[in-house]
């Protein structure tokens, strides 16, 4: 818990994922236009960058996950990470190619996986008791701040045009939610220090947290871009306008169930929550596979947004009981870090077994991949003890 008198990061830090969503959002549903028409760029570069973003995050949450084992402040990486993004964002509206958005994207995604340990460190800090919660309030204001960044850019575009010059403004004001997020991050109070007395443990992290560390490993295995969502509904005659309502609509469900969700977790436990969510994902992916009507695609994005309300707080819940409180910056990385590295794999999979055999066969393997990561889960005896 924080100290009397001093605010606590979980707040501070929600409201800063609220501003730096924002940010974020206000490009992302612009890149794609912006590297294939006005850059000149082919599909397979616009692969290779947002690939480079993602090889970037990961990289960066090991090595957060390090910097914090061997004793680093979380508030500065926190600080340093967060201002990495926040510069390379609106610096975007001045590039002249290609290669020079390569290079602010990946920056981007180094200070985007930078800040997750250090972020989740701070949190678990001040949560007390109420970890689901405090960690559901961090992604409801997240995933607000990413549906007004969308919306905001939208209106922003349908003002402006829709052309290069309307996209690079854009881009440029992106900078305003940005700078909300700076001056949050001034009121951030870094982690106690451990007492001097106390040994720095260096061995081996909990054998239930490596038990879930792999689940979650498997887990990403099954869990390619989202792109691919949007492109399915593409197959059965949704137009982009129809596509961006329904994606609004899952991040509405994710941040307005968030809470509840982490709420539920401190009142169950992570395990039993976790079960549903992962379970909810393998229907989503089932549902795609055979998806053939509009409706059924609003439905499966509604339930996606309960997965990812249920299942992310639940997991950073989990680890804060499952590892001692000194070697949590580094299980919080390495989570973050297996959730993430296998994205772009995942997606090169069933982006090939789809252009090869059809949706079908990419959306039942994530199915399948998430199956068996709930059933690591399931069996795995350890994990059965660890209930909240």
């Amino acid at each position: 818990m924080p100290a009397p008198g001093r605010r606590s990061n979980v707040a501070v830090l929600g409201w800063v994922a609220f501003w730096s969503g924002m940010s974020q959002e206000m490009l992302y549903p612009l890149i794609p236009t912006f590297v294939v028409v006005f850059l000149g760029g082919s599909k397979a570069v616009l692969g290779l960058v947002e690939g480079l973003l993602a090889a970037g995050v990961t990289v960066a949450q090991l090595g957060s996950a390090r910097l914090l084992d061997r004793g680093a402040s979380p508030r500065r990486l926190t600080r340093v990470s967060y201002a990495l993004s926040l510069v390379a964002r609106p610096l975007i509206a001045l590039v002249p190619n290609v290669a020079m958005l390569g290079v602010l994207r990946v920056t981007d995604g180094i200070g985007k996986g930078g800040k997750d340990g250090p972020r989740d460190t701070l949190v678990a800090e001040d949560a007390g008791s109420a970890a689901g919660k405090s960690f559901g309030i961090q992604r409801a204001l997240d995933t607000f701040g990413s549906v007004a960044g969308p919306v905001a850019a939208g209106l922003l575009v349908l003002a402006l045009g829709n052309g290069e010059s309307a996209l690079r403004i854009t881009f440029a004001l992106a900078a305003i939610p940005a700078f909300g997020a700076a001056i949050g991050l001034t009121r951030v109070h870094d982690a106690r220090p451990r007492p001097s007395t106390r040994p720095r443990t260096h061995g081996r992290l909990p054998r239930p947290f490596v038990v879930l560390l792999v689940a979650v490993t498997v887990f990403g295995l099954a869990n390619s871009s989202d792109t691919l969502l949007l492109l399915r509904g593409h197959t059965i005659g949704l137009s982009s306008a129809q596509l961006a309502f329904a994606f609004a609509g899952l991040n509405l469900a994710y941040a307005a169930m968030a809470i509840p969700a982490g709420s539920l977790s401190d009142r169950i436990g992570r395990r039993p929550l976790l079960i549903v969510a992962w379970a909810v994902y393998v229907a989503v992916y089932a549902g795609f596979a055979y998806l053939e009507r509009g409706w059924q695609l609003w439905g499966l994005f509604v339930l996606y947004g309960l997965y990812y309300a249920a299942a992310d707080g639940t997991l950073k819940a989990w680890v804060l009981e499952l590892v001692p409180a000194e070697r949590r910056g580094a299980a919080y990385g390495f989570l973050a870090a297996a959730s993430g590295v296998l994205v772009l794999p995942a997606s090169l999979l069933a982006g090939w077994l789809w252009d090869a055999y059809g949706p079908k066969p990419a959306f039942l393997l994530g199915a399948a991949f998430a199956s068996l990561a709930l059933v690591i889960v399931l069996a795995s005896p350890s994990l059965r003890r660890e209930l909240a």
